[in-house]
């Protein structure tokens, strides 16, 4: 039986915003939705353009790959953008996420870039489909916090991808296969901010209606604070009898700052507006005016009066500086106070920071050369440690490391300057006190070679090809301080 698409939209200003950066837009063979960025850049203007573009994008399935006709609507989208920047220089800075997804009749294709969300609840689990271009995310991809820090970190709004206009755009792409009764959520992090993904999954099971789930989405994103602009686009699979045919009058949802008509140049791409029930929405949005009152009457996004908008303008750098200001200020703190243990030209040191780069700013810096520890005379198993960073708790914990990394490179110098083919050691990581069963042996803590070398002894590259696990190809490093190493 042939499946058809069922789906409602949503966007509210929110509790804490003057206007709304975000755009959605829900139609019989497209779900996608834009988060703006850059108030007082004209955020608005980028989430407008970048759904403008992908509303051309809908047209009845044909054999075309969808993931090569999102692919172009996003390209097109960020040189839309460029222009516009280029235009009036006042837009510089200003960008939009996108995520999108297209209908083929059997299948979704989906594009995603930035910190906007999709998720598929199925057999009452749901599941995130889209990966978050954030700071945050990829420190947990690198282990480096948790889910749970994420969402409370200072810098958890930085995010790494994203339309802006430059260069080429590189945005996630997959393609969904999907059943009847599975049902979709595209959403702004407006919404996931404040609102869980268990709680997502409880009220998306447990609400049959589309209408009355997107409302209540809204009204729980309004609960719990609502800082930020909150839109969404819902929509179920079902089997139908009678498939949808493209048409004008087939119903569409327009919401957020792409339902105004306010619209920069260059002219404004002619819309396939889907009869009465989109510009019955349209209209919509001038009648409903948000009151603390009246949760359900901030359903859409209400535009501001044009005779004042030098003043929201001068309101929202105001706000953007202050918060940007303690955010950044916030985050820097956080960095300051981390350190790991990496090589500094060949030797092993101790760096402030976070072993992790955006674009070229170093998110790190050198803290100390303890000296004395060359990288290359620790055993094989500690250089690559050290090759990959070794994350410390503070400075104590990193110095500790240090002394540790010291005392193995010791040891195997001293073994092998005795002859003697060690055991790989056991501790995969080091740490900062060694156990009783590795105490060094009397005599463990100097270099200077016996004045006769047993027969046995190794010369400068006796190691070479071995596959002992603890020097390379040369023994003896003459810039190895191991006194007190213990």
């Amino acid at each position: 039986m042939p499946l058809t698409l069922r789906y409602v939209a949503r966007s509210d200003v929110g509790l804490v915003r003057e206007g709304n950066e975000d755009s959605g837009y829900a139609g019989p063979y497209l779900l996608a939705v834009a988060d703006g960025m850059g108030g007082h850049a004209a955020g608005e203007v980028a989430s407008q353009a970048a759904i403008d573009e992908l509303v051309l994008t809908e047209r009845e399935p044909r054999d075309s790959d969808p993931l090569q006709t999102l692919t172009a609507a996003i390209e097109a989208a960020n040189k839309r953008i460029r222009q516009l920047i280029v235009d009036d220089s006042s837009r510089e800075g200003m960008g939009t996420t996108v995520t999108a997804l297209l209908w083929t009749g059997t299948a979704l294709g989906l594009g995603h870039i930035g910190d906007s969300r999709a998720y598929l609840l199925r057999d009452g689990a749901i599941r995130q489909l889209t990966h978050d271009h954030t700071f945050v995310q990829s420190l947990v991809d690198e282990g480096r916090i948790t889910l749970e820090e994420a969402g409370v970190h200072p810098a958890r709004s930085l995010i790494l991808k994203a339309l802006q206009g430059q260069g080429d755009v590189d945005p996630d792409l997959q393609v969904l296969d999907v059943h009847p009764g599975d049902r979709l959520l595209v959403c702004s992090d407006g919404l996931t901010g404040v609102v869980s993904d268990a709680t997502l999954e409880e009220t998306l099971s447990s609400i049959a209606g589309l209408d009355d789930a997107a409302d209540e989405l809204i009204r729980l994103a309004l609960a719990g604070g609502a800082p930020d602009n909150v839109t969404l686009v819902l929509a179920d699979i079902v089997e139908t009898d009678t498939p949808r045919q493209p048409d004008d009058t087939a119903e569409a949802f327009l919401v957020g700052a792409a339902a105004s008509d306010d619209v920069p140049a260059p002219e404004r791409p002619q819309r396939r507006r889907r009869g009465s029930a989109l510009r019955a929405l349209v209209g919509a949005e001038e009648q409903h005016k948000p009151t603390p009152e009246d949760l359900e009457a901030m359903r859409y996004a209400p535009q501001p009066p044009r005779g004042r908008r030098w003043l929201r303008t001068v309101v929202i750098v105001a706000a953007v500086a202050a918060i940007g200001w303690v955010g950044l200020d916030l985050a820097s703190d956080w960095v300051r106070n981390q350190y790991y243990v990496g090589d500094s030209n060949g030797q092993v040191a101790v760096y402030q920071g976070v072993s992790q780069e955006i674009g070229p700013i170093r998110l790190s810096e050198l803290h100390d050369i303890p000296g004395g520890l060359p990288v290359d005379a620790l055993p094989d198993i500690y250089r690559e440690q050290v090759a990959d960073t070794i994350t410390a708790d503070d400075l104590e914990d990193a110095d500790a490391v240090v002394d540790r990394l010291r005392l193995e490179a010791c040891r195997a110098h001293e073994r092998l300057e005795g002859g003697e083919t060690p055991a790989p050691t056991p501790t995969p990581t080091p740490s900062a006190t060694p156990t009783g069963t590795t105490e060094p042996r009397a005599g463990a803590t100097t270099t200077t070679p016996p004045a006769e070398p047993p027969a046995t002894e190794p010369t400068g590259g006796a190691t070479e090809g071995t596959d002992d696990g603890w020097l390379g190809s040369e023994v003896g490093y003459p810039g190895l301080l191991c006194a007190g190493a213990s």
